[in-house]
């Protein structure tokens, strides 16, 4: 589940030939399953309503649904899939308004975002015989688009109870480069997509359990970057962001692993690392002023608006407990918590304490993150 978020006019468009390059298979199957249900519906409208209707097909599954769809027929969808062997759908999404159509309401949007990322099951009783009833597995991804000011608005009761953080989101900023060149797009021809079918057929084959190991190195590595991230600038928003960024980052460095040929490679680690922080800016660029009105009121603290701050970075090589409180202050953290935060340096030997004043040790100079 992925969001673009950029300013009007970016080219957020561009993505669309490469997503319909890729879901080209799942275009097919559907157009035979449209077929199947079509005359389906063409035989329950002629059939007399003395007469028993048919039976809808049972092998028409549509697995690149349009986000014109109701929640009902979320779940019928789901069923047809699940039926034809735990297949998820798949749908892009122009716009992130067309996102509360696709789950029913914007109240129901949290409930489907959390369930399909979790793979739980979307339950609904109907008392009637024309209702959809059923509980199937939510197996859905998507994407959607929107500017920067509509994403703020439309995840605005959203932001802590964990839907944001289960979606991957890609920030496009506005630079302040004016070249006036146009830029050009690629050419997603026959030739293109014979040689993603080489990876998508790769992706259709695998069955069962595949075990990525380099993968679950790296994120346990990349999981202590985020502790020292964390630690040093004490940001609880950055913290919560990161636990679900690195399972998302995780996900997709295992499915290029798998359309690779199960291939580990270098530019496999990167991406995957890159995702991460490029995933976590994204949020924190967009969303960490609203993120900031949800912690405890501080004054100090509106004025923060960007992400973590390298609190160690902002003091001097020898400082004292009333240094670090003051710049606490400075980005809008209590006094509470300072006593902490030291240990915590001292635990992984960033500072060293001596005659009632911390020294940096050279492990204290990661590279800034703010």
């Amino acid at each position: 589940m992925c969001g673009l978020i950029g300013p009007m006019s970016i080219g957020k468009g561009s993505i669309n030939p490469i997503i319909e390059t890729i879901i080209q298979p799942l275009r097919e199957h559907d157009a035979r399953s449209n077929a199947k249900l079509n005359e389906w519906k063409r035989q329950c409208k002629t059939t007399a309503a003395n007469k028993q209707r048919p039976a809808r097909p049972e092998d028409a599954a549509i697995l690149a649904p349009e986000p014109d769809m109701t929640n009902p027929a979320l779940i019928q969808l789901l069923m047809d899939a699940e039926a034809e062997g735990n297949r998820f759908l798949y749908t892009n999404i122009p716009e992130v308004d067309l996102l509360d159509q696709c789950c029913g309401s914007h109240k129901k949007l949290t409930k489907v975002v959390r369930l399909a990322y979790d793979l739980s099951r979307l339950g609904a009783q109907r008392a009637t015989a024309d209702g959809i009833s059923g509980n199937p597995t939510l197996r859905w991804n998507f994407n959607f688009s929107c500017v920067e000011q509509k994403a703020q608005t439309f995840f605005r009761d959203a932001l802590t109870d964990g839907t944001l953080s289960r979606i991957g989101i890609s920030y496009v900023q506005r630079t302040r480069e004016r070249t006036g060149i146009i830029p050009k797009q690629g050419i997603y021809d026959d030739n293109y997509r014979k040689q993603m079918q080489v990876y998508i057929t790769r992706l259709q084959a695998a069955t069962g359990e595949i075990a990525c190991p380099q993968a679950n190195r790296l994120v346990e590595k990349l999981s202590l970057e985020m502790a020292d991230i964390t630690v040093l600038s004490d940001d609880d928003n950055f913290e919560s962001m990161s636990f679900r960024a690195l399972i998302i980052a995780w996900l997709k460095a295992c499915v290029l692993y798998v359309a690779n040929g199960q291939k580990w490679t270098d530019s496999i680690a990167a991406f995957m690392r890159w995702s991460l922080y490029y995933d976590l800016w994204s949020k924190l660029a967009i969303f960490a002023p609203q993120l900031s009105e949800t912690l405890p009121a501080v004054d100090t603290f509106k004025t923060r608006k960007k992400g973590p701050a390298n609190m160690l970075e902002m003091l001097p090589s020898t400082f004292t407990y009333e240094n670090l409180v003051e710049v606490r202050q400075r980005v809008g953290k209590p006094e509470e918590g300072a006593y902490c935060q030291l240990a915590q340096w001292k635990s992984r030997g960033y500072v060293e304490e001596a005659d009632g004043k911390y020294k940096k040790t050279a492990t204290a100079e990661p590279e800034s993150f703010t």
